[in-house]
């Protein structure tokens, strides 16, 4: 008797979850970006999440929450119902805040499940024509000159064009003042406007405004000069060969999401960056296609979340 009720208890179970995996999505599903709409991460993330949505025959809505270094809207998908209808996108900030903070209301190792790494793209170091720098050894000069005189925006506290601009002024030995917005789509209308001087921004979002001439590209982070802006020289070429920096971009589910919902998305999104569209507008936007698995993207987190406490260390960067 007590093994038939085990039974038919087990039974119960299994029925409810085997059935939510076939109807699974049954609404829309949201995906939370914590930067302002307009940024490298917005943009991708409206681009997969069209093709993710007609994929699955369900509307997919992206939801802005930025602020904090971030912070803000990746505690809201730790606090999300683990339902998967609530992802999130993060970026280098992911891994570098833990670092950084010491009151995080989440735990980054313990809170989510890495579901996919989707594509990563090179900074590229900019400077307001107001400013009369052309190259990097007349920015060197200026800031051996007048020490903490030149400004640099970043996206934010803690998030990877901060990370830039501190390893950059420890291997540089120049001191520059470090001034954060909320997103990189507010610090660029500073930068164009000439409120601030340079930043580290990614290629995508300053591609237009360097071929208009509205900014100056100094150089950028890469082994080698890019095919979409081949007269851009290299830090490594200019002598800082030791000089790493970039931004990637994944997705995230809270804790506890169903295996098989993460295993779905997972299958879904590996197809839509191998799709030849998605490829070529993500290659329009100066972004590299870096498909990688669940269990490669844990991994990869695991990894940069060390790396990115030595490197905060060594630089002594702070949050404002």
């Amino acid at each position: 008797m007590k093994i038939r009720f085990a039974l038919a208890l087990s039974m119960t179970v299994l029925v409810p979850i085997t059935a939510m995996a076939q109807n699974y999505p049954a609404k829309a599903i949201t995906i939370v970006v914590p930067f302002p709409a307009g940024g490298t991460l917005d943009n991708l993330t409206r681009s997969i999440g069209q093709k993710l949505g007609e994929n699955l025959k369900q509307p997919v809505l992206v939801d802005n929450k930025p602020g904090a270094g971030t912070t803000i809207g990746t505690e809201f998908v730790a606090r999300a119902k683990p339902d998967g209808y609530t992802f999130g996108m993060v970026a280098n900030s992911f891994t570098i805040n833990p670092s950084l903070y010491d009151n995080l209301r989440y735990n980054t190792s313990e809170d989510f499940i890495p579901i996919a790494m989707l594509a990563y793209t090179p900074h590229v170091l900019v400077a307001s024509p107001q400013l009369g720098i052309t190259q990097l050894g007349e920015l060197m000069e200026s800031a051996k000159k007048s020490p903490g005189k030149l400004s640099f925006a970043s996206f934010g506290s803690g998030t990877s064009s901060h990370i830039a601009i501190e390893v950059f002024k420890s291997l540089a030995k120049i001191d520059v003042s470090h001034v954060p917005y909320k997103g990189q789509a507010p610090a660029l209308n500073d930068l164009l406007g000439g409120h601030v001087n340079m930043m580290f921004a990614n290629l995508p979002d300053v591609l237009p405004h360097i071929q208009s001439g509205k900014l100056r590209a100094i150089a950028i982070v890469n082994d080698v000069r890019t095919k979409t802006a081949p007269n851009i020289p290299t830090f490594k070429e200019l002598g800082y060969a030791s000089f790493q920096s970039n931004s990637w971009y994944g997705m995230i589910a809270p804790k506890s999401t169903p295996a098989s919902i993460i295993s779905k998305i997972d299958a879904e999104l590996k197809s839509i960056v191998k799709s030849e569209e998605i490829q070529k507008r993500l290659a329009e936007q100066g972004l590299e296609v870096a498909s990688m698995s669940s269990a490669d993207f844990k991994s990869f987190i695991a990894d940069e979340i060390k790396k990115s406490e030595k490197i905060v260390k060594a630089s002594g960067a702070t949050v404002n």
